[in-house]
């Protein structure tokens, strides 16, 4: 067996990562949290699980988040604030100083991420993300979005803009912010979209 293998770990690398991962995820349930409803206009970005195929592989140029969050925040207009809320299913997986680190970024807001993603998108003006299911999310809700990475499944929905250079993004965000998501045009190439993934 491989030293580091599961079954094969020491006793004191177990209780390491047992102590830490308690420690983090009550890091994370006391964490000062800003309110959802406090915050102005908002465009949302949500942090990816990771390590991830999606992230890590197809999308390497973005897979550290919390400097695109940064220059995501950087990028909007005047009037929107970035709203961060992590994947759920990194509970206790990210230290107290990452969410630390995220909460001290210019522009950028971090919300407790027991919120369903719903809430969020239902309040939200623009998704930005390198990938997600939550593009899907917002597609459902007639949001418009910008998708940082060019993994092609994602990039077929009707509401989401292909845009990897971040020096002009700020252009690509007012842009995104004129689309029509309550067209009839919308809503056909979303019902085509929904299909295609039945058949």
């Amino acid at each position: 067996l491989l030293p580091d293998a599961m079954d094969s770990r020491s006793p004191k690398l177990v209780l390491r990562h047992f102590f830490a991962h308690r420690t983090n995820q009550t890091a994370a349930e006391h964490f000062p949290y800003v309110d959802l409803d406090s915050v102005g206009p908002y465009a949302y970005f949500p942090l990816q699980f990771q390590p991830e195929a999606s992230i890590d592989l197809q999308a390497t140029r973005f897979n550290n988040q919390i400097e695109i969050a940064r220059q995501v925040a950087m990028s909007l207009p005047g009037d929107l604030t970035l709203v961060v809320k992590d994947h759920p299913a990194m509970f206790g997986l990210r230290p107290r100083s990452y969410l630390e680190k995220l909460e001290k970024t210019p522009n950028v807001k971090l919300v407790d991420f027991l919120i369903p993603t719903e809430t969020v998108l239902r309040g939200a003006r623009l998704v930005v993300a390198p990938v997600g299911t939550t593009l899907m999310e917002a597609a459902m809700v007639g949001l418009p979005a910008i998708q940082l990475s060019n993994l092609g499944t994602t990039l077929q929905l009707p509401n989401v803009r292909y845009h990897p250079d971040l020096t002009t993004l700020p252009t690509a965000i007012k842009e995104a912010l004129q689309m029509n998501c309550d067209s009839d045009d919308y809503q056909r190439r979303l019902r085509n979209y929904v299909a295609a993934a039945m058949d």
